[in-house]
């Protein structure tokens, strides 16, 4: 989509009155912003990614300076839509980071902190850790996590998904290019709910996210359950941050007789259960995050 219709509506909307002062600095998305600019309000800089839903630029708050992520997604390719109470009908991405960004928010999750609604796409103004990077790059750049800083993500990733779990929903696209990680303090931050949608205790039937983390079962039987599911995605994630590789083939390879192997130079200590390059059985998926 041409950036030029986007330009043309910030100038129309630029000609509005425009609102208060408490209004533009909104910390959460629980206002429909139907009437405002993005332009007068965040300043867009460079492309920072491009996804098959959409792209995202550095941008900051004229307010204040705070750095943000803008976030451009086409509603031809996410049409899906879920009701918040108080607010309508809101786009599957807007909804979902509604619920899991209201307060009490948690530290680990992405923070939206402010959307706008477009005739062909919507905008969302998200935080942007400073200094970060994908934590898929950040494994490329330095190389296999050690085991330290590997727990330390770990502990983090699923304090944010049990937050997410706790909201009603569904991250389904748990891997490391959807984490961020301060390469300061080495927080991290999951990001990017395109694919979620709401937990609910009956079996999913359609897949979203990325095969490669994808469970067994949905394989096999082309249907999966939500925890299990991403206890799945968190293991693989895990063992690709630490060993540079996937654990298997591919998830549509893997049976009971499915073997997993790491590399000799990981613990052997009783908190981490790990084999050497004497092999392992594939274990059944954890059922929960506990």
């Amino acid at each position: 989509m041409s950036h030029m219709g986007e330009e043309r509506g910030d100038q129309r909307n630029g000609k509005r009155k425009r609102q208060s002062s408490s209004q533009q600095t909104l910390s959460t998305s629980s206002s429909r912003p139907a009437k405002r600019s993005r332009r007068d309000l965040y300043l867009k800089g460079p492309l920072l990614g491009r996804g098959g839903f959409g792209s995202v630029f550095a941008g900051m708050r004229r307010s204040d300076g705070l750095p943000v992520a803008i976030k451009y997604v086409s509603k031809d390719r996410t049409p899906e839509r879920l009701k918040v109470d108080g607010q309508g009908r809101l786009p599957l991405e807007v909804a979902l980071m509604t619920r899991v960004t209201s307060a009490p928010a948690c530290p680990s999750v992405l923070q939206l902190l402010d959307w706008f609604d477009r005739p062909r796409r919507y905008i969302l103004i998200l935080e942007r850790p400073d200094p970060c990077q994908d934590l898929q790059s950040f494994c490329e750049e330095n190389g296999c996590l050690d085991e330290r800083l590997a727990k330390k993500v770990l502990v983090q990733l699923i304090a944010a998904l049990k937050h997410c779990e706790s909201r009603g929903v569904l991250h389904r696209d748990v891997k490391p290019e959807n984490l961020l990680i301060s390469t300061e303090s080495q927080d991290i931050k999951l990001l990017d709910f395109g694919c979620g949608d709401l937990m609910k205790r009956s079996a999913y039937k359609y897949f979203a996210g990325t095969p490669a983390y994808a469970p067994p079962e949905w394989f096999r039987r082309h249907r999966y359950h939500a925890t299990p599911a991403t206890v799945w995605s968190v293991g693989v994630t895990l063992y690709n941050i630490l060993c540079d590789r996937f654990p298997f083939r591919g998830a549509q390879r893997v049976t009971s007789r499915s073997r997993l192997t790491f590399p000799r130079s990981l613990s052997t200590g009783n908190d981490h259960h790990f084999c050497h390059e004497d092999s392992c059985s594939a274990p059944e998926p954890m059922p929960s995050t506990d």
